[in-house]
């Protein structure tokens, strides 16, 4: 049975919050979530090593290569040039993907009972504090899941080229370079990591949960802000213990579960061949060279795809 945490209603009495209720305090979870990680706490995402491997993505680019033969200073007529070897390829970076699954341990009995919610239990007509996550995920941990992998996203990542605009307005920080895809010549395209922090406009408004005051076992109003109690010392650590029910990721050529993002690992198509002799005119000594260099268009190499899995 799901239950649902009690409020103070108008007149002073208690009764059962609704989910319109709970939107404040699920949003606010969502960004003490999203404050944890961005500061390299459990969950978060990173190119390095260490921590959990979630995939990798190499950038490749067309070089170019030569053909040369020698020419003696009395070596006579022109020797013919060699054939042209085509363009080569190289892998100019391999990037590792890590995240931290590290998970924090379980809410104690005495955490439940004064940093806690209470509840109405029906079937035995009386008032209890929530005593397990399984309780506090009906209500509250998995939709904060749920917002986050198909909602307003915040407590989330993408990769992208610019600023991603998804989920609703709201802030969204640069984490860094995720990949850089790099062509003949210098020219590049670099893919961020984003997280994303708040909305402009948060949902609900603050209606706090009834818990237990510990000093003297009073009812009292339970402050939903981020940085107290309830958040911190709870619900954070019950949101970070269910990470592998939708907050893990991997880097992958194909999409498996949530696309959060795609990029691309690109090398010049084309080749434009050259003669050159390297020798100060035909009668020197110098080298017959036949020149392939990479040119014309990027073509796509490998796609690859940060994912939030299921």
């Amino acid at each position: 049975m799901t239950v649902f945490p009690m409020k103070y209603d108008g007149s002073n009495t208690l009764q059962d919050m609704s989910a319109t209720d709970l939107q404040r305090l699920i949003y606010n979870l969502q960004t003490a979530y999203a404050n944890q990680i961005t500061a390299g706490g459990d969950g978060y995402v990173f190119v390095g090593s260490g921590q959990t491997s979630i995939g990798s993505a190499s950038d490749t680019s067309a070089t170019q290569q030569t053909n040369q033969t020698a020419k003696g200073i009395n070596d006579g007529i022109i020797q013919g040039y060699p054939s042209y070897p085509g363009v080569g390829s190289e892998t100019d970076t391999t990037y590792a993907y890590r995240q931290d699954r590290t998970t924090p341990s379980a809410p104690n009995a005495d955490t439940f009972n004064y940093d806690g919610m209470i509840y109405f239990d029906s079937a035995n007509d009386h008032i209890e504090p929530f005593s397990t996550e399984a309780e506090l995920a009906a209500v509250i941990i998995d939709q904060a899941i749920t917002n986050m992998r198909t909602g307003d996203e915040v407590g989330s990542y993408r990769v992208a080229t610019s600023t991603p605009s998804n989920g609703g307005a709201g802030t969204w920080a640069s984490k860094g370079t995720f990949f850089v895809d790099s062509l003949y010549a210098g020219s590049s395209t670099v893919y961020n990591l984003y997280l994303k922090l708040s909305l402009d406009s948060p949902p609900g408004s603050d209606v706090s949960p009834v818990g237990i005051e510990n000093a003297n076992g009073h009812l009292i109003e339970k402050n939903i802000a981020k940085d107290q109690e309830l958040i911190t010392d709870l619900l954070l650590p019950a949101l970070t213990r269910k990470m592998s029910s939708g907050l893990y990721y991997s880097v992958a050529t194909s999409v498996s579960g949530i696309n959060r993002g795609a990029f691309t690992d690109t090398k010049l198509s084309g080749t434009t061949n050259t003669q050159n002799f390297t020798g100060a005119n035909y009668n020197a000594a110098g080298f017959y060279q036949s020149i392939s260099t990479p040119s014309g268009s990027a073509g796509t190499v490998s796609t690859y795809y940060l994912n939030m899995l299921a």
